[in-house]
């Protein structure tokens, strides 16, 4: 008798074995796809060279200005030994054609919280407080403006703020430090930093003080500058190397704070921690080694504790602004 082929019996088997080598391609497809795209960690480099030539003293602040072309773009993420840091761009504050164009618009925004407009408002005047208010002043900028063998650049200058600042009155123009304070007050760290460049005598005399009696004038100015290290302390625990290197050099001058010259060092290690430039690397590189002989290990020790205590604030914030990053 022959034998009966059990049909629906093969069929199943032939399902289960095609389902099986179905689930084995898979997981081999799998497999491969996430070996070829697994994250590589990011490795912590350190400026490569050390050898550079040193500046030979404590490393001058660059005067800047806050311009950036990446306002639009979106943060670069940057690894620290620690964790991430997000590099955070700054605005373009410039504006095309005429200030007054733009005024009234900025200052609605900045009036209903928006901290950037206030920020670029504050930047614009700011420029035009030191641009010629007429045309009797603009002749007179211009003819000192002559006398320079530049081919011409200070004349143009000149007369490129002029137009760009016209019709901006004088009152408005000395808001300038109301608009980046409004901004700065809200942790706004571009405006913080941009509040570091004014010096107190402009403030003084933008603010209606310069003619207050001397007490009162020395009250004043000490609280502006009170503010300022304020606002830059803000600033450098969120990561401002710009912040970083005023508030150095302020401490090592010793104009500020106690122990002046100690908590340059430490905020000097900070830079170095922070910074991807080789040159600024290599200066405060240079100031920290020539410190070794000035101050006592416990000193150091000291410094070595505040610093790391600012680095783990900054690490908890998250960002960082480049110093050359405008």
């Amino acid at each position: 008798m022959p034998a009966q082929v059990n049909f629906p019996n093969r069929f199943k088997l032939k399902t289960l074995l095609a389902a099986l080598l179905l689930l084995v391609l898979a997981a081999i497809w799998l497999a491969n796809k996430y070996s070829s795209t697994a994250p590589v960690a990011a490795e912590s480099v350190k400026p490569q060279s050390l050898q550079d030539s040193p500046i030979e003293h404590q490393p001058a602040e660059n005067a800047y200005t806050v311009h950036d072309m990446l306002g639009s773009e979106k943060p670069i993420t940057a690894t620290d030994n620690d964790g991430q840091l997000i590099i955070m761009p700054r605005p373009d504050w410039a504006l095309d054609g005429n200030l007054l164009v733009h005024f009234s618009q900025l200052e609605q925004a900045a009036k209903q919280g928006d901290t950037e407009a206030a920020y670029v408002l504050g930047m614009n005047l700011h420029n035009c407080y030191f641009a010629p208010e007429d045309d009797t002043h603009l002749a007179e900028r211009l003819e000192q403006a002559y006398q320079f063998n530049d081919n011409g650049v200070a004349v143009a200058e000149n007369a490129e703020r002029y137009d760009f600042c016209f019709g901006v009155d004088k009152q408005q123009r000395n808001q300038f430090y109301a608009y980046l304070a409004m901004a700065a007050d809200n942790g706004y760290v571009p405006a913080q930093e941009a509040i570091a460049l004014i010096t107190p005598e402009q403030y003084m005399h933008a603010a209606g003080y310069a003619k207050l009696e001397r007490n009162d004038y020395v009250a004043k100015r000490s609280s502006f500058v009170q503010q300022q290290v304020d606002f830059l302390s803000s600033a450098a625990q969120h990561g401002s190397i710009k912040a970083l290197i005023k508030l150095s050099k302020l401490h090592y001058a010793q104009t500020v704070g106690q122990d002046g010259r100690l908590q340059a060092y430490a905020f000097n290690q900070m830079i170095m921690e922070l910074t991807d430039d080789t040159e600024l690397y290599n200066r405060y590189n240079w100031f920290q080694q020539r410190a070794q002989s000035v101050f006592t290990p416990e000193e150091i020790e000291q410094a070595m504790a505040m610093s790391d205590q600012w680095l783990s604030i900054i690490q908890a914030n998250g960002t960082l602004y480049l110093h050359n990053n405008e």
